[in-house]
């Protein structure tokens, strides 16, 4: 078997070095930009320096996220911050924004580049189109199997990168909404508030509540432990572990457990992976899942706690004014925190009472006396911090990387110290030569000990080998500095920092004679609402056709007087092998463009001849990323952007430009189907709308299916902008898009004619009492 790679997660420096000093492989870690954990602590730039020295000295590799949509107005400063990370030679940057991989292709070339899970490349075609564009590595969606990895893997030869542990997002990354339609802070930005794990009701549609007060989109956190074999066999090249806003002991002991299990398997040796699974939950856990590597619909989830359930402790067996009696089922310390077990209450524990006395520790099978917490007898208890593990994982063995060590000594030469270090080596002189001794000779253990002394370095003396003479002379202090210069030029070497490119791009130069016919186009996945778009003159039709042939032949008919436009489903699998194939098919129908949502597509269209536009999920939100599609015909922005970020967009290009201007946005795109776990397969009824999750406020999101028994959850307001033509009219559009979900036949009629009748007589007489203007005028953080 190949070895693997173990990846670590590094909120801040002191955890790096813990992740290392476990045992990863290499870390990846954000600075104060541009990275999808905004809220962790994150490295300034001292700190990513200190981070690169104290990786690459000690034979370990570091890759920055720059995985975050990024807007024209930053630019300026990600080209700053990518010319830094590019002088302390990171071995990878992690990337989103297409425009950034664009802006790292035409200008940093020597810079790897690996596609975040963020990219959601989640098709053999999009990771084919990535490696042929340079991406070296690609961070898979958390929701493929491990059969899908191992094809993927087999077919491209890229480097594949798979989360093993951790937390597991409910949405496709790069596909949720969620908290930035709720909140104003955005995932895709790096600051997601974390809405998934909120409470829901789930309910059908005449309104019979199937699940109430539960964490309904909160998933088990993903254990792999058990499967190492199986995932080292499929061709991961890159064991990765979620946790950059998680705790250094959280990381050590994942690491570790990691660690040990890897090194195992390649020895062939058998290992107590239960044993690692009950440390690592000690400190952390939701409850532990395979994920999506063996099920495509994982069925165990975290509905009563969405944070750290910990480990069972005990039974409540009696409560008595203010004490509880628990049957212990683990062992239980001061210092320990203790909850019930959705969470909502819980203490450190401050006193243990054990047959009337005080201790400091009890054990399992005994009875203890705590302080009364709001349980029922018969209730078990959790334990959720562990003071005792904590304290061992607080503590590491600093990492060094082994040298082996050459001594010269002759007479009326220079001391010479050769230090190799893998296949580096380097070679120091003293300043002075080597004389026979008047009094006290060098011995060869006073030179050994002298040379070796580099405890305060990111080394140790592997081996050392001394040629010298006997009854020579020379200070010691010319032999610590003759050392201390040698280890020096070998830090020097291994650090390979790089002289600044400094790059600037003419970005700000926009179009300011650009004039656009503002038109309307519409997408939906029902033939009928072809017909009425058709008959009510809409320019452009976009069908969402579900692979379906029969249905697509029938909508040739309205080509005549509307723009047809094939589109597809918003995330892409196993549901097609050939996009080629798919895209040929569609050409030979007569059609001339497709709407691609994902870049194997894109890049299959393109080969092909056919004019492309560009769907919105794959989150253009600035110029570059528009250089990076430039063969598109139409571009549908990011609805997370604002009017006058559309503008300054859309004025410096040439290219057309759409946004989304009616409908329930997508604010989730899942594989797991809380339909299916909490109340059986209901295919039709999933297709039809017939389901909703209600939060604390009493609003209503549908849930429906893309046709794949793929999820999606709507946003309960509908996006309203009929009234705001006069504001569309001045920021460049092309297009404004009505968006069909889950609208009626009459719903649909109206909204068009609605939006036909503000744009050619600027009138509206449309009601909609639960609207929103999404991010036109506000915008994300």
């Amino acid at each position: 078997m190949k070895k693997v790679e173990l990846l670590a997660p590094a909120g801040n420096l002191k955890t790096l070095k813990f992740a290392l000093d476990y045992g990863a492989d290499a870390v990846y870690f954000g600075g104060k930009f541009f990275g999808a954990r905004a809220y962790a602590a994150n490295f300034e730039e001292d700190e990513l320096k200190e981070a690169v020295e104290y990786a690459h000295l000690r034979d370990r590799k570091v890759y920055v996220t720059v995985n975050t949509i990024v807007f024209n107005k930053e630019v300026e400063l990600l080209l700053k911050y990518i010319d830094y990370l590019y002088q302390l030679n990171v071995d990878a940057i992690i990337v989103q924004d297409f425009g950034v991989v664009k802006l790292l292709k035409d200008f940093y070339p020597e810079l790897d580049i690996h596609a975040s899970t963020q990219m959601t490349l989640s098709n053999l075609e999009s990771i084919k189109a990535a490696y042929e564009m340079g991406i070296k590595r690609v961070v898979m969606p958390r929701e493929l199997s491990l059969k899908e990895i191992k094809k993927i893997k087999s077919a491209t030869g890229i480097g594949v990168e798979v989360f093993v542990h951790g937390a597991l997002c409910v949405s496709y990354s790069g596909q949720c909404l969620f908290s930035s339609v709720i909140g104003g802070r955005s995932g895709n930005r790096g600051r997601c508030a974390g809405p998934c794990r909120l409470k829901y009701d789930f309910l059908d549609d005449k309104m019979n509540t199937i699940a109430s007060n539960m964490h309904l989109l909160s998933m088990a956190d993903l254990c792999t432990i058990d499967h190492i074999k199986d995932m080292i066999e499929s061709g991961i090249d890159s064991f990765k572990i979620e946790g950059r806003m998680k705790e250094k002991e959280y990381v050590a002991s994942v690491v570790m457990s990691y660690r040990k299990a890897i090194d195992a398997c390649l020895s062939g040796e058998k290992i107590n992976t239960d044993m690692y699974k009950e440390m690592m939950s000690g400190i952390f856990t939701r409850g532990f899942s395979n994920g999506y590597l063996y099920e495509k619909k994982p069925h165990y989830m975290s509905y009563t706690n969405p944070k750290n359930k910990g480990v069972p402790l005990g039974k409540v067996i009696s409560i008595d004014g203010k004490k509880i009696k628990v049957s212990l089922l683990s062992s239980l310390s001061l210092g320990d925190g203790i909850s019930t077990e959705t969470g909502e209450y819980g203490y450190k524990v401050a006193d243990i009472m054990v047959e009337g006395k005080k201790v400091d520790e009890a054990y399992k099978g005994q009875v203890v006396e705590l302080k009364k917490i709001p349980v029922n007898c018969g209730d078990i208890l959790y334990k959720t911090y562990d003071a005792k593990l904590n304290k061992v994982f607080s503590v590491s063995n600093e990492l060094k990387s082994p040298v082996d060590v050459f001594v010269n000594m002759k007479e009326n030469r220079p001391l010479n110290i050769m230090i190799k270090n893998n296949d580096i080596c380097v070679s120091k002189d003293s300043k002075i030569v080597s004389t026979k001794a008047l009094k006290k000779a060098v011995d060869k253990d006073t030179l050994i000990e002298k040379v070796s002394s580099i405890n305060d370095t990111p080394f140790y003396v592997n081996d050392i080998k001394v040629d010298m003479d006997e009854g020579l002379f020379m200070p010691l202090s010319e032999v610590k500095e003759t050392r201390r210069k040698a280890v020096e030029n070998l830090i020097t070497k291994k650090l390979k920092y790089r002289e600044p490119k400094n790059i600037h791009i003419n970005f700000y130069k926009s179009i300011n004679d650009k004039i656009s016919d503002l038109k309307l186009s519409f997408y939906t996945e029902k033939e009928e609402h072809v017909k009425i778009a058709y008959e009510l003159g809409v320019d452009r039709v976009y069908f969402n056709y579900r692979l379906n042939y029969d249905a697509l032949k029938d909508i040739i008919c309205y080509r005549d007087k509307c723009e047809v436009v094939p589109a597809f489903p918003q995330i892409m699998r196993d549901e097609l092998d050939d996009f080629q194939r798919e895209m040929k098919n569609i050409k030979e129908m007569g059609f001339k463009k497709v709407l691609v949502t994902n870049l194997g597509m894109y890049d299959a269209a393109v080969k092909l001849g056919l004019d492309v536009c560009v769907d919105f999920n794959l989150n253009v939100s600035n110029n570059i990323a528009v250089d990076f599609f430039g063969r598109a015909n139409t571009i549908t922005l990011s609805p997370e952007l604002n009017i006058h970020q559309i503008k300054d967009i859309s004025l410096r290009s040439n290219a057309k430009f759409e946004a989304i201007a009616y409908g329930r946005l997508p604010l989730l795109a899942m594989e797991y189907c809380l339909i299916k776990n909490l109340k059986g397969c209901d295919k039709k009824g999933c297709e039809e709308g017939k389901y909703f999750l209600r939060d604390r406020k009493g609003n209503l999101m549908k849930i429906v299916s893309d046709g794949f028994c793929r999820i999606k959850v709507l946003n309960s307001s509908v996006l309203y902008m009929a009234d705001k033509m006069n504001d569309l009219r001045k920021i460049g559009l092309s297009y404004i898009r009505i968006n069909d979900t889950v609208e009626s036949d009459e719903e649909i009629k109206d909204a068009i004619k609605e939006y036909k009748n503000s744009l050619k007589f600027g009138t509206c007489d449309l009601h909609i009492e639960n609207y929103t203007r999404g991010h036109f005028y506000r915008g994300v953080l």
